[in-house]
């Protein structure tokens, strides 16, 4: 379980994947599957069937760093 106060976007995620994936989904997504959030090293993920989301946590702010749809 990964406990934030917010969740904001990173300027990799605005400038490589949010024309793949609205920042709608990506909350929906988040929302949807956190408690199967996986640790991975000091950065966080969720791999769904069709999704691949990876965040970072600092200072209890969730941050998006990628998100990809499976093919």
């Amino acid at each position: 379980m990964v406990y934030f106060t917010s969740i904001k976007k990173t300027e990799h995620y605005i400038k490589e994947h949010e024309h793949d994936i609205p920042w709608n989904e990506v909350i929906e997504i988040i929302f949807k599957s956190s408690k199967n959030i996986k640790k991975k090293g000091n950065k966080y993920e969720i791999e769904t069937g069709q999704y691949y989301v990876l965040m970072e946590l600092k200072n209890k702010v969730l941050y998006v760093i990628n998100a990809k749809r499976r093919r």
